[in-house]
Order: C-alpha cells, then sequence, then structure tokens
C-alpha cells in the first residue's frame, strides 16, 4: 500500500533508481535506492543540514545540495506536513471503482487549496463498506518543497507525508511478521507523531498529534533552566534523568493512545500484539518505556533497512544506531520502487 499525495508530472515509466528525501525539522535525510535483478538495494544514506522550509518573503532559501554518490535522475519527497489532515473515510455502499478524487474531497471538507490523495484500506463488497485513507496537504507546504526540486536532478516523482510513508516502510518490513495480529506503529518526528494501528495487515485507524521531540527539549529547558542546545545535548546522552520532563510532555498522547488501543481491541475483537517505534524519539529510552508502562505492550523501535540489500559502505559508520531516523525516507523510496 502506498500513502502517497497526488502529484502531476514526472516520467512515463517509473525509475529505477531514486532517492528519498525526507525533509525534517532536524536534518534533511536521504536514502539512495535502486531496482536491480536481485531485487531492492540502498546505495547510499546520508543525514544532511535541515533546509528551512518555512521561510519569509524577504529571506532566500537555501538551495538543495546533494553529494555525488546520493545524486540520481529522480526523487521521492516527503514533508512533515504540519497542516495537513489525516483521517480514515468510510463510504458505505461504494466499490473502489466507483470513487475519485472529487467524491473524497467533498466528504472530507477540503477545498481546492489542498492537495487530496487517498488510499483503499480495506475494499468493500456489495453494501459493505469500503474505507479510505484520506490525507489533505495545504499546497502552500507541498510547494515550498517542490520548489526545491524545480529544476534540475532530481525531478521529483512524489510527494508525502513522512508519518505515512514510515507506514509503507513497515509493511515492507516487520509488518509482513504480523499479516495475522494486529499492532501499532508510532512514528514521532521533531514537531509532529503520527499513530496507526493495523488489524491483520488492514490499516484501522490513524492519527496525527503535535507532539514531538521539540517538545521534550521546552519541558528540560524549563525543567533544569538551561538553554536549547544544553537541553538537546542532556537528551541525546542521558547525562540526567529526565523521565519527569518525557512523562509530563507525552501523557496527553499516551492517554490517546491507550482509549485509540482499547477502541480497536474492541471494535475489531483483536490484542494488540506489538507496538514498533521510529522517527527521532525512537532513540530515547524513556520513550519507549513511557509507551510500554502506558499500554501494557510489548514496545521496541525497527530498522527500516532491517529488510533491504545494502550496498557496501551505503549506510554511514557515524550514524550506526540511527537507523530508525530513516523510515520515511526509506517508505518513500519503496513507494515508488516497490509498487
Amino acid at each position: 500500500m502506498r500513502f502517497a499525495l497526488p502529484f502531476k508530472g514526472g516520467q512515463r515509466k517509473g525509475p529505477s533508481d531514486v532517492i528519498g528525501l525526507d525533509f525534517a525539522t532536524t536534518a534533511l535525510k536521504a536514502v539512495r535506492m535502486k531496482k536491480t535483478k536481485e531485487g531492492l538495494l540502498v546505495t547510499g544514506v546520508a543525514a544532511l543540514p535541515a533546509i528551512p522550509l518555512e521561510v519569509s518573503e524577504e529571506s532566500e532559501k537555501p538551495g538543495l545540495s546533494l553529494p555525488k554518490n546520493l545524486l540520481t535522475n529522480y526523487a521521492a519527497l516527503t514533508i512533515s506536513g504540519d497542516g495537513s489532515s489525516v483521517r480514515i473515510l468510510s463510504l458505505q455502499g461504494a466499490s473502489a471503482a466507483q470513487i475519485d478524487d472529487e467524491h473524497v474531497r467533498e466528504h472530507v471538507g477540503l477545498g481546492q487549496d489542498y492537495r487530496v490523495g487517498y488510499a483503499v484500506a480495506l475494499a468493500g463488497r456489495g453494501k459493505q463498506e469500503t474505507k479510505l485513507l484520506v490525507v489533505g496537504l495545504p499546497e502552500k507546504e507541498a510547494q515550498s518543497v517542490l520548489s526545491l526540486v524545480a529544476v534540475g536532478a532530481p525531478a521529483p516523482c512524489a510527494l508525502e507525508i513522512a508519518g505515512l510513508s514510515t507506514l509503507s516502510a513497515f509493511l515492507y518490513g516487520p509488518g509482513k511478521a504480523h499479516e495475522q495480529d494486529a499492532v501499532a506503529v508510532i512514528d514521532a518526528g521533531a514537531r509532529l507523531t503520527f499513530m496507526a494501528l493495523f488489524n491483520k495487515g488492514v490499516l484501522v485507524l490513524v492519527r496525527k498529534f503535535d507532539l514531538g521531540t521539540e517538545s521534550i527539549v521546552t519541558k528540560v529547558q524549563q525543567q533544569l533552566n538551561v538553554d536549547r542546545d544544553t537541553a538537546r545535548g542532556i537528551i541525546s546522552d542521558g547525562s540526567f534523568d529526565i523521565s519527569q520532563s518525557v512523562r509530563a510532555v507525552m501523557d496527553p498522547f499516551l492517554r490517546q493512545l491507550t482509549i485509540s488501543k482499547d477502541f480497536v481491541e474492541r471494535r475489531e475483537d483483536c490484542r494488540v500484539k506489538k507496538c514498533y517505534l521510529s522517527g527521532g524519539a525512537s532513540l530515547l529510552r524513556y520513550s519507549i518505556d513511557e509507551i510500554r508502562g502506558a499500554t501494557g505492550v510489548e514496545t521496541a523501535m525497527w530498522n527500516p533497512f532491517g529488510d533491504l540489500r545494502m550496498a557496501d559502505g551505503a549506510y554511514p559508520a557515524d550514524l550506526a544506531g540511527q537507523e530508525p531516523r530513516f523510515a520515511a525516507a526509506v517508505g518513500a523510496c519503496l513507494g515508488v520502487l516497490a509498487e
């Protein structure tokens, strides 16, 4: 399943070599992937300086500059999607073939200033419901990243929301082992957190929260009376017990996660077996502990490269242990190459 936004342009034939670019708050995360006779192959990975997408009209946006080993003709782009709308839409008695863009746009109430895309989560038969995952992104946000690749290589061939690209990577990887289970997937970035619940491979719930590691940084600043850079250092090196700060920030999200889990278990008559965590927050031991404690479910971060072939030297040694940060970039590549 691919959770992409509509994209006009690109080439008639799908590319066999693509770079996934995740324009995150803290870094531009890049993954280059090729389609070979032996299957998909990751040929390069990098964490580059972040490119701010929100700039004033007076300031000049930095250009996109990629190392030679990552440069290719086509790019699959992901952005955080601060102003995005994500929901599951149930349509009674409508088959997937009867649904079109305008039909979906009417039901979710998004105007023409939004780029709206959807994927069929469950195709209904007869009078059964057809369930769609619908995502809307303000056109202004879409253009803020498309303008970076308007000229020259790489040319954009896809545009997605990072939290949803992560779901594509999950289904290609750990999701294969849970085709008969109920599992949760959480992608926690700097400013946003996406939560999804699958049952037997079907997406049954998805939510977006204005919560991320930057909220934890702010809380640590207040708790320890330090500047922002020092707070980030404390979080990354674990030199202080910041469990109270993490708990205070995450508590509203944890309550909603628990409610969502209980709701899905009752409605689907299932039990959530495991929770998979990706994104920057997955590297915080406290985050994993809090989620496990709130839900009573086994919780672990996952490596999006775990089910992929890696070329020699593709993954930099200095990024060891940070693999979960690249889930969205991996998912963007898979959305193009593994369709």
